[in-house]
């Protein structure tokens, strides 16, 4: 505390901190006297000089503050020092101050220095022709278009959109940033759903970017998403008892849905492969159906012959016109099996079709013709998955047949 209110010098103390305030002469100033302000830091004497008491008595209770709690490197910054740094904070707004200092010297880095250039340019080329809609609007606009040209990327994509609408429907497109992006697709534990739903973003961005929803010239921020580390691909197949044990189960409880079953574990039919495929592209009479939904130049387009059994469990079908199954039929099944009792790895139908084919013929190059597969694929992952007798056993399981029925008969006439 000050002696007396007009006595120099002034001692203000907070704690054990001490700073002084002394009225010098000074030649210069309006009044013919000066305020230096003193105090003692870990690195020595400091003195301020003001022109004006009250400011110097303001800046002496504000180092014996930053003295008393320790604040050293505060009470080391000027007066000047201090106001930059509440301008900048001004400057920044929301923005934290490191974070934008951050942004503004990555932005000066990618322009060689010429920062407000390169964003005059962008603004000139893109601003004014980028339509705002919604991410809703992208979905919708998105697969209309598709599907005017004979694309099937609405029916492909339903699930990953249908998602992406409820999560960020209502958002602006150009306005959803790499770290929405990342939280939303956070939510998808395993690995490689995550990769395939991250994927599908990434094409309805680039979409966005050719349409102008998005700037032209720029990365997007899906393609800025981080993949996920997938695990090592492991091959689950099942028995052929299980599979018959699973068919007699669907028949059972989700008839319907039968058809599905059958095209995927005795035609090795990918699922969005099933779920596309329709009865005008099945012949029971020849036995072998034209996989519908498969992507046009490439191995998926594809002939495959239908064994016996498969006919026969296919006939149970009520309806044969039209889809075959809806979106969903082979999740349906899998819930509801898994919900039962069943173990089904991952893939294990398509699995189970491969490893049974190659099992019971040991041609590779023509199971890989009728699965859409590769031939490097095959001999890598499929050779010794199963047994040649149980390669068999899996495509004579019919709806008359029994659980080990097949098997005791090949025992016994061996």
């Amino acid at each position: 505390m000050a002696k007396t209110k007009k006595s120099w010098p002034r001692t203000i103390q907070v704690g054990s901190a001490v700073v002084r305030v002394y009225e010098v002469r000074h030649a210069t100033s309006a009044t013919g006297k000066a305020y230096v302000v003193a105090y003692v830091t870990p690195a020595g004497r400091r003195t301020k000089k003001f022109a004006d008491p009250d400011r110097a008595l303001e800046e002496a209770r504000l180092q014996a503050g930053n003295l008393a709690a320790g604040r050293v490197e505060a009470a080391e910054t000027t007066v000047g020092e201090r106001e930059e740094l509440q301008a900048a904070r001004m400057l920044a707004g929301d923005v934290p101050l490191l974070a934008a200092l951050e942004e503004w010297a990555k932005a000066r880095k990618l322009t060689n220095g010429e920062l407000i250039r390169a964003a005059e340019s962008w603004r000139d080329r893109h601003r004014a022709k980028i339509e705002r809609v919604t991410v809703g609007d992208a979905i919708t606009r998105y697969t209309k278009a598709k599907t005017a040209l004979g694309k099937d990327t609405a029916r492909t994509a339903q699930t990953h959109l249908k998602q992406l609408r409820v999560a960020l429907g209502d958002y602006a497109i150009a306005d959803v940033t790499e770290a929405m992006l990342t939280s939303y697709l956070a939510s998808i534990e395993h690995p490689v759903s995550r990769n395939t739903h991250r994927k599908k973003l990434v094409t309805l961005w680039r979409w966005c970017r050719l349409k102008n929803l998005l700037p032209k010239d720029a990365r997007t921020v899906a393609e800025d998403v981080e993949r996920a580390t997938e695990p090592p691909n492991e091959i689950g197949v099942i028995t052929p008892a299980v599979f018959g044990d699973l068919l007699r189960f669907t028949r059972e409880t989700l008839p319907a849905d039968l058809p599905a079953l059958v095209i995927a574990g005795f035609a090795g039919l990918r699922r969005t492969e099933v779920h596309g495929q329709k009865w005008s592209d099945i012949d029971l009479e020849d036995g072998h159906l034209v996989v519908t939904s498969a992507k046009k130049g490439t191995p998926a387009r594809r002939l495959v012959k239908l064994c016996p059994a498969a006919v026969q469990w296919l006939m149970l079908a009520q309806n044969k016109r039209g889809m075959v199954c809806d979106g969903v039929a082979l999740d349906r099944v899998r819930k509801a099996a898994v919900e039962a009792g069943f173990k089904l790895p991952k893939n294990c139908l398509r699995h189970g079709y491969i490893s049974a084919a190659v099992a019971k013929s040991g041609n590779v190059a023509q199971v890989a013709l009728d699965s859409g597969n590769s031939p490097q694929i095959i001999h890598a992952h499929y050779r010794a998955l199963m047994r040649q007798r149980d390669g068999g056993t899996w495509f004579e399981t019919s709806p008359t047949s029994k659980r080990g029925e097949l098997v005791a008969m090949k025992e016994a006439s061996a």
